[in-house]
């Protein structure tokens, strides 16, 4: 700040002690950085990440399961997906922080940030797609073959893989390895320096622009007002489902409020992320401070992303029975507790009926993708079309 009188007094002894007082905080933001990546790249990011990828990883053994595949599932077993591959290349890109890691690894920084970007974006818009479609589900149950179908589902998850694919591509291109020799230790290291297109400030300003207004500020807004609008919708569509039994009303709003469930964790955790994104657009935070504030709310991200299971668990009868009997069908069910056992065996006699086919209320659940050429191939009763496209949890 230059020296203008009348309005910075520029007394020497006032100088010295902003410039002391600006010292002393670089000082607290560098070792708030360097504890943030002991504690959070160093020992909580590798045990979240393990975590999450082996319940990601039964997520999706669930999910694929037929009595599971609906449209509603669809995308949740790609958000678990996702979540996986995010959570495997965070895992990766942490032992970067210990000193014993190989050199070549930093070859693999430029793709590995990138697949961090491209799973994360991913995950964003799949979580807001589900809240959409269910939006719409909820505003219109009639037309529940029309917005959710299996076959759309994953046209949807498709488009918005790709899509996110193509807009976080660049980020490989920012950084490149070189090798830099030291006349002093007459040795060669390996570095990771930007390129031109990553030390270019309009391109720098331009992908993080986009990147606040496209992956965060649009479905963050979608995701929290639709949220907002779902169990309004519920209620004023209820006039609608009158002729329908009650036990499938029960349902869909109990899949509902799960979905519900799932994106208010995912708002409570991806939301500080979100809001210091949006923010650095506008204000210049010290670089230390801003990396150590990253730190912590990539832990959120992370922790947001191997939730989802326990959710699921917690929440839905459904998944719960099928995780329950996948994982202890070769178990002798004497050694299970008598509490699981009942439950198993119950969750077995409602899900299989004659002969083994699968069974979802007295209807074959084989979702909505079995009904060909849409609305008007469904030669069943109305009520039945809906249960099966429907049922999620």
């Amino acid at each position: 700040m230059d020296c203008q009188v009348g309005v910075v007094n520029c007394d020497p002894a006032n100088i010295s002690s902003a410039t002391e007082a600006g010292s002393e905080d670089d000082l607290y933001y560098d070792d708030f950085l360097r504890n943030s990546r002991f504690i959070i790249q160093r020992i909580l990011i590798p045990i979240v990440c393990i975590l999450g990828i082996i319940v990601n990883s039964l997520t999706i053994l669930v999910f694929s399961q037929r009595r599971l595949r609906t449209s509603t599932n669809i995308y949740l077993r790609a958000l678990a997906t996702f979540d996986l591959i995010y959570l495997t290349s965070v895992f990766a890109l942490s032992f970067y922080r210990y000193n014993y890691h190989h050199p070549y690894f930093l070859y693999y920084q430029p793709y590995g940030l990138f697949i961090t970007d491209f799973a994360s974006n991913t995950s964003v818009w799949l979580t807001a797609a589900f809240t959409i479609e269910r939006f719409f589900v909820v505003s219109n149950p009639m037309k529940i073959l029309k917005y959710a179908s299996t076959q759309v589902a994953q046209r949807i998850v498709v488009l918005v893989a790709a899509v996110c694919f193509v807009c976080t591509l660049s980020t490989v291109f920012e950084n490149r390895v070189v090798h830099v020799h030291s006349n002093t230790t007459n040795a060669t290291t390996l570095e990771l320096h930007p390129t031109a297109l990553g030390s270019n400030q309009i391109y720098m300003r331009f992908i993080s622009t986009f990147s606040a207004i496209f992956f965060v500020l649009i479905p963050f807004v979608t995701i929290a007002t639709l949220n907002c609008f779902l169990v309004k919708s519920i209620r004023l569509a209820r006039n609608i489902r009158e002729h329908l039994s009650p036990a499938h009303v029960a349902s869909e709003i109990r899949t509902t409020f799960i979905l519900v469930v799932v994106v208010v964790m995912f708002l409570v955790c991806q939301g500080p992320t979100a809001t210091i994104m949006i923010v650095s657009l506008f204000v210049q935070l010290d670089n230390s401070l801003y990396r150590g504030i990253n730190n912590i709310f990539n832990l959120l991200v992370a922790i947001n992303a191997c939730s989802n299971f326990f959710l699921y668990v917690g929440l839905s009868v459904k998944f719960r029975q099928t995780f329950l009997g996948l994982l202890f069908s070769r178990i002798n069910a004497k050694l299970l507790p008598r509490s699981f056992r009942d439950q198993h065996e119950a969750g077995r006699r409602k899900s299989y009926g004659a002969g083994g086919a699968l069974t979802n209320g007295g209807h074959h659940h084989a979702g909505a993708g079995t009904y060909q050429g849409g609305p008007h191939g469904c030669h069943r009763t109305e009520q039945s079309c809906l249960t099966e496209a429907e049922t999620s949890f």
